[in-house]
């Protein structure tokens, strides 16, 4: 895992644009924010929702949840509002990506078809901004791709590590 892509869903008006990102930030303020999530997460259970210590402004909250099958939930609230829900998918899973993937359709449309969730990338991360925080949404972008550059390449290693390399006895 090198890269990852995400896709950030607007719901009004309706719009989809997607990013691809390495998922070891070559720019100092990514590392940085990178830093301060790897530390915030890894302090923390696989599921909690938060304050972020490190934001110097605003009430901002994390909700986070990580499952078996390298799949997550993110949402960041403000002073209790969901500013946005998003799912991050490894692709290690098919089956652990449809269920987050379903999971987010339901949360956010319901019934109703929602072309603008399909995404065929992974690793990815599909993040749903709500329109009632737009002031916000550079703020929870950046952290929203911060966390995911953190979450990709946990698993990344993790997956590296459980692989034997060439060489390396079989069980």
């Amino acid at each position: 895992m090198n890269t990852f892509t995400v896709r950030t869903v607007y719901l009004d008006p309706p719009k989809v644009e997607a990013a691809h990102y390495d998922v070891i930030p070559t720019n100092e303020q990514g590392k940085a924010v990178c830093g301060l999530f790897l530390d915030f997460l890894s302090e923390n259970p696989p599921e909690f929702r938060k304050a972020l210590p490190f934001l110097k402004k605003g009430s901002t909250e994390l909700q986070w949840a990580a499952a078996d099958g390298g799949v997550a939930f993110a949402a960041f609230f403000e002073e209790n509002r969901p500013v946005s829900m998003g799912v991050l998918i490894s692709g290690l899973v098919p089956e652990a990506d449809e269920q987050m993937l379903a999971s987010i359709h339901e949360a956010i449309f319901g019934e109703q078809p929602a072309e603008m969730l399909e995404a065929p990338e992974r690793p990815l991360m599909l993040n749903v901004l709500f329109p009632d925080s737009v002031e916000l949404h550079p703020q929870v972008q950046l952290l929203s791709t911060a966390l995911a550059s953190v979450y990709f390449r946990v698993i990344g290693e993790m997956l590296a590590q459980s692989t034997p390399g060439p060489g390396s006895p079989r069980q």
